[in-house]
């Protein structure tokens, strides 16, 4: 058995995403998911698709050797990765009016 995210995955279930990655050879990771989530009946309270923690937990159980998702289609660009840090700003710290004197 394998826990993610308060979710119980049972040898069952990691048989049923194993058959889910054969039946659809050419799909991508977030297909996949978003087909796991309809199976599954995985939905946030509003009705959408858990899809991000679906695909979360895919991915762990990837890494952790229990299934083999196909390699990654893309790799979106990140433009936080590369942002460089803004520099530093000198602040005039000068009192406008000293204490104790009245303009």
């Amino acid at each position: 058995m394998f826990t993610y995210r308060g979710r119980v995955v049972t040898d069952k279930d990691i048989i049923f995403i194993k058959e889910l990655i054969a039946q659809n050879p050419d799909a991508s990771r977030r297909a996949l998911s978003r087909k796991l989530c309809i199976a599954w009946n995985w939905v946030q309270a509003n009705g959408a698709l858990r899809d991000m923690v679906c695909r979360g937990m895919m991915l762990e159980l990837h890494r952790a050797g229990f299934i083999r998702l196909p390699d990654k289609k893309c790799n979106p660009h990140n433009p936080f990765v590369e942002r460089r840090k803004p520099k530093k700003i000198q602040i005039n710290q000068t009192l406008l009016c000293p204490f104790g004197k009245r303009a």
